[in-house]
């Protein structure tokens, strides 16, 4: 087969990719219990209640701006929320496998070793995990691809407005917004072709004013996310770099994603050194926040393309150096290539391993979103309009209760994350702000404890405490509700029937401490 013949099929090769990617999304059909926040946020913007979580409280719990507006925005023509949050994350992380064959084009890879890019994402479990699970991950990789192939194709303005969107995605897109003004800035100097100027003002300016909007609305610099999950010093940095030692066991190998970079750094090609530059920084980025408490890798994702258009451009620099060699034993080098395609198919295909991360998603699609879907249900038939709730997690137990929510981790309460963790770093990442007196003294009208507990049958009400802790990260951040008899003095149990078999347990507030109606 001549090398006209196989450059024809590369746009087949693309889509079969397209589609194998898409029936490893349909495999996992994973739904993140944290989609329901951006949702809560949507829903509430466009009741009328403004961009927040609790009516009346301006607090930004959420990480994506263009995300959360994005979703508002159409479902203000009527679309449903979920499904749509679903739908086009899915077709953005499709869409990112073809800029991903784009931007492996611009690293200098030929049409066919091109493939090799998309096909990594094809084949990674995560990153198909995340494709449809309702939250940001897809747009934001989308993105950064998109903005950093413009940039290097030379589109002065798509590359400009595309870095503004990334940088509205989430916060790490600042990075790419500093990493690729510093290249049109080198790129400007060089060729005297367009002023930086112009590009900076356009790709930051969005930036700008959406800071100038946080202060106004929020009075913070930064997402309250922000403050919750951070400020562990070097105890969280070295929990970031087990997270992404732990990605990169289960999937590509610490060895090669190093090596691919370190390659790529040694040619003296920018399109290149850019890209490894840009993505070596979003792993350290993901090292210095600590991680991620939620499982299947979502952090390490974003820089995922990056690597992969660098790897197809190694794998066409390796084939260029041996293809003489392979030509005059062509049995050889179709055996050598079919093993190593097996073998790193069945690296990336097969689920991880370490952490339970694969465990851990099992049991939320299968058990915890479909209980905690219930019990804001629940919820929203039985509870008083004017009730209260508090609990870990909060995204589908608010979202479909509809009740004022306190979330006891601090992702939407800013007492809660402008704390100062003594042990921040060391627990479970996310996990580990809380203030339960703070809470207590709220006054929730249900504080559902243990995760959500939902149990076959009802707990005994006379155990103290009432629900059980078997789990030493649950108890770590729920531990200060018990520090007084406030709980107890306020608070009696209760369980209630969900379903056949499943029995929701909870802490009510006594009748003489709820308000009035």
């Amino acid at each position: 087969m001549t090398s006209l013949t196989l450059q024809r099929l590369v746009p087949w090769l693309l889509l079969a990719l397209t589609l194998g990617h898409s029936l490893h999304v349909w495999h996992y059909n994973f739904i993140a219990d944290d989609t329901f926040i951006s949702l809560r946020y949507a829903a509430n913007l466009l009741a009328g209640h403004g961009l927040v979580f609790n009516p009346g409280e301006r607090v930004e719990g959420f990480t994506s701006p263009l995300w959360t507006l994005l979703l508002a925005g159409l479902g203000f023509f009527g679309c449903g929320l979920l499904e749509t949050a679903r739908i086009i994350g899915f077709l953005f992380s499709a869409l990112t496998l073809l800029l991903t064959f784009w931007l492996a084009r611009r690293c200098g890879a030929s049409p066919l070793m091109a493939l090799v890019a998309p096909g990594v994402l094809a084949c990674n479990g995560s990153f198909a995990c995340w494709a449809a699970a309702g939250m940001e991950t897809p747009l934001f990789a989308g993105l950064m691809v998109s903005a950093l192939a413009s940039a290097l194709a030379g589109r002065y303005w798509t590359s400009a407005v595309l870095t503004a969107a990334t940088a509205l995605a989430r916060p790490e897109g600042l990075l790419v917004l500093l990493i690729l003004g510093a290249y049109q800035i080198y790129n400007s100097q060089r060729s005297k072709a367009q002023p930086w100027f112009t590009w900076i003002l356009t790709a930051a300016g969005p930036v700008i004013l959406l800071v100038a909007g946080r202060l106004w609305y929020y009075q913070d610099f930064l997402p309250n996310t922000y403050y919750a999950k951070t400020g562990g010093g070097w105890m969280q940095i070295l929990r970031g770099w087990d997270y992404v030692g732990d990605y990169a066991a289960d999937h590509e190998g610490l060895l090669l994603l190093l090596g691919v970079i370190a390659w790529a750094f040694c040619r003296r090609t920018t399109s290149l050194r850019l890209t490894a530059g840009t993505c070596l920084f979003c792993w350290l980025a993901v090292i210095w926040v600590g991680g991620d408490g939620l499982p299947m890798y979502r952090f390490a994702l974003s820089p995922l393309p990056l690597f992969a258009a660098l790897a197809a451009a190694l794998v066409d620099d390796l084939y260029l150096r041996v293809r003489s060699w392979l030509a005059s034993t062509p049995q050889i080098s179709i055996t050598i290539v079919a093993v190593l395609t097996t073998v790193w198919a069945y690296a990336h295909l097969s689920p991880p391993r370490l952490k339970s991360h694969y465990g851990s998603y099992q049991f939320q699609q299968r058990v915890e979103i479909p209980q905690w879907t219930r019990a804001g249900q629940w919820l929203a038939e039985n509870a008083r309009p004017d009730a209260s709730l508090a609990a870990v997690p909060i995204g589908a137990l608010a979202y479909y209760s509809g009740l004022k929510t306190y979330d006891m981790l601090g992702l939407t309460d800013r007492h809660i994350a402008h704390r100062t963790a003594s042990h921040l770093g060391q627990g479970w990442a996310g996990h580990e702000k809380h203030d339960g007196q703070y809470i207590l003294r709220r006054q929730p009208t249900y504080l559902l404890l243990g995760n959500i507990d939902i149990t076959a049958r009802p707990r005994d009400p006379s155990k103290k405490p009432f629900i059980p802790y078997d789990n030493p990260h649950i108890w770590a951040r729920e531990k200060d509700l018990f520090t007084t008899n406030l709980i107890f003095t306020r608070y009696q149990p209760r369980s209630v029937q969900l379903a056949p078999g499943e029995h929701l347990n909870f802490y009510e507030l006594k009748q003489e401490f709820q308000p009035r109606p």
